[in-house]
């Protein structure tokens, strides 16, 4: 099966991460959106990688075991790495 990466913004929490983590969902980074000087600020873009059929199934995947948190979150992509 097919690896992908999915990127989506959004702050992650503990349980949240946990939740991931149980399902074999790596999280692979968490960065600032944006970097001014020394000041890290606006919602973090985090990357996950998982198995998945298609670019849509990752995706859903991850906002499945999110949920019902997955409303907090945007920017939702994925490519194939």
């Amino acid at each position: 099966m097919p690896s992908f990466a999915v990127r989506f913004k959004g702050m992650l929490f503990k349980h949240q991460r946990a939740r991931l983590s149980a399902a074999g969902i790596d999280l692979v980074s968490s960065e600032p959106a944006m970097q001014i000087g020394p000041i890290k600020t606006g919602e973090p873009i985090n990357t996950v990688t998982l198995e998945a059929d298609s670019e849509e199934a990752a995706i859903a995947t991850v906002k499945q075991k999110l949920s019902p948190d997955d409303v907090n979150f945007s920017a939702w992509e994925a490519e194939g790495v």
